[in-house]
């Protein structure tokens, strides 16, 4: 048996042995992270991202609300006379190459619930509900095809009934569009992407940072996205706080990183 300041110097070795160890911990995870872990940053994070998940969820059930709708652009105030719904059904079929049987089966037409603009001012949209999403499709499909509508000296456009939050991040594809027109080269903006005809085949992004990047790749002048990227601010923050670089900036790939990074937090916090 050691005697007992045999024993204290072994417990005082062990102590300092330990100490150095975490001492290399510390330093190792100060080396690998860039920063220290903020606890409640990162809590404030986690909720940042459950209220998200809730405002999504809320934004989902919006977009299906407004499936069915067209939203009609240009239309004098006052045009429509008594009738809102009669006036867009004589619209269509006058400008469109419809089925003389086709029920468009409009279940109502009105303009936007706003205050009627100045005289000077652009007119209100007019939101249109179809009873059916096909010939709400089929309308879209044929006004495209036709290109432009005129009525006296009014342009009308026709399109889907986005919800604010879907129509303010397709603003932010303004510049990469107006740089594409300079260049006449062809695109789309399905939902929430932008498809881009280039020559060398048809490429879709999602989101405008990505856009571009791509168009500063091809030597594109563009003015940069009113956004930073297509990613949401709690996963920019958590991302901040875990101090990691991604290789990939693309919304899609930080979204997983950060998806990824926080469920071993929780894990962590679980354990």
């Amino acid at each position: 048996m050691p005697k007992a300041q045999d024993k204290s110097a072994l417990v005082a070795k062990a102590n300092t042995c330990l100490k150095q160890a975490n001492d290399n911990v510390a330093s190792s995870d100060a080396e690998s992270t860039g920063t220290n872990m903020d606890s409640e940053g990162i809590l404030k994070a986690i909720d940042d991202l459950k209220s998200r998940k809730t405002q999504l969820k809320v934004l989902d059930l919006e977009s299906r609300s407004r499936r069915n709708n067209v939203r009609v652009f240009g239309v004098p105030e006052g045009q429509e006379g008594n009738s809102t719904t009669q006036y867009i059904e004589t619209l269509l079929r006058s400008q469109l190459q419809l089925p003389e049987d086709l029920d468009l089966k409009i279940q109502r037409a009105h303009r936007t619930l706003t205050s009627k603009p100045p005289p000077e001012s652009p007119p209100r949209a007019i939101i249109v509900n179809f009873l059916e999403f096909s010939t709400k499709e089929k309308i879209l499909r044929e006004v495209w095809k036709k290109g432009k509508i005129q009525v006296g000296s009014s342009i009308i456009h026709f399109d889907h009934d986005y919800a604010p939050e879907i129509v303010k991040k397709r603003r932010e594809y303004n510049a990469i569009k107006k740089a594409l027109k300079v260049k006449g080269i062809r695109f789309q903006t399905p939902f929430t992407n932008i498809r881009i005809h280039w020559d060398s085949g048809t490429r879709t992004y999602s989101s405008a940072r990505e856009a571009y990047n791509e168009l500063k790749r091809r030597g594109i002048q563009v003015e940069e996205p009113a956004t930073a990227d297509g990613v949401s601010r709690a996963e920019w923050r958590l991302r901040e706080l875990l101090g990691w670089q991604p290789v990939d900036n693309s919304g899609a790939a930080v979204a997983l990183r950060a998806k990824n990074k926080l469920q071993d937090f929780q894990r962590s916090m679980i354990e």
